[in-house]
């Protein structure tokens, strides 16, 4: 990494952390933080024990943990500005494994911004956001075996875990592996088709398990379709970047103003979009 990166990757992660906490600290933080439902310290361990049961129940304990603990000290905005740095920083570590070059760091931002005004519904719970930085950070892990059998049994086996911590989010676990595998050039055709049909069919195959419908089964912890939508950005991110313009574009004075307006317009529609009503 040159200085030139280094300054950009630096810049992006102070401004963002600095926008993000003074925004969610003076945009209606009562409003906004009263749909996550805090309860006291003494009652956590027995609503916790409620999650156990179901998918996303690691994403949903944390939250829920995070939450009651910090937000009735005034800590929402800087847990909400973590949460997001943490999701930003995941993104940007899986952009350089497709070896995107320099402007990373702002790639990265696109479904962490779309990420911040979706939080600003009252439909938008923390545990959703949590939900994909944990998907990003197992995924991560993932990227890193060497041993090609291992990574196949890896894959498998996280299909099962991640469902388990995270509910709906395992279909861009899947997508991700896919898009990783072709990435480095690995063509298991039988290993990419039987993964894609045991993710589609994991979440049918587990409702009973958990007492689910078929329509929560899939869409656990968050029934609500632009949940989705910051993991379908990172998603087509990724597949921006297969263009070799977008992945080596080099750090300059147009390309930052450009990338910066795109993401600002971005924000703005979402926070516009979804605080109303």
């Amino acid at each position: 990494m040159n200085k030139k990166e280094r300054l950009l990757q630096e810049s992006v992660a102070g401004l963002f952390a600095l926008l993000c906490i003074l925004f969610f600290q003076f945009f209606d933080p009562d409003r906004l933080f009263l749909k996550e439902q805090m309860v006291s310290i003494t009652s956590l361990p027995e609503v916790l024990s409620g999650y156990w049961g179901k998918p996303a129940w690691l994403a949903c304990s944390l939250a829920r943990t995070l939450t009651s603990l910090l937000v009735p000290v005034g800590g929402g905005a800087v847990l909400i500005a973590l949460v997001l740095l943490a999701e930003w920083w995941a993104s940007l570590f899986i952009l350089k494994k497709f070896h995107v070059g320099g402007m990373a760091p702002l790639y990265a931002l696109f479904p962490v911004i779309l990420e911040w005004g979706t939080y600003c519904s009252h439909y938008y719970h923390l545990n959703s956001i949590l939900s994909l930085v944990l998907t990003l950070y197992i995924f991560c892990g993932y990227t890193l075996i060497k041993t090609k059998w291992l990574s196949w049994v890896a894959g498998f086996a996280l299909l099962f875990v991640v469902y388990s911590l995270v509910g709906s989010r395992l279909f861009i676990f899947v997508i991700l592996v896919l898009l990783y595998e072709a990435e480095i050039g690995e063509k298991h055709w039988v290993y990419w088709a039987l993964l894609l049909i045991t993710g589609i069919l994991l979440p049918e195959f587990l409702k009973e398990l958990y007492s689910l419908s078929e329509e929560d089964a899939y869409q656990y912890p968050h029934a609500w379709l632009p949940a989705f939508f910051p993991a379908i950005v990172l998603a087509c991110v990724l597949v921006a970047t297969q263009f070799e313009k977008v992945r080596h574009m080099k750090i300059s004075i147009l390309s930052v103003s450009i990338t910066t307006g795109l993401l600002l317009v971005l924000l703005l529609v979402a926070i516009s979009g979804y605080a109303v009503g």
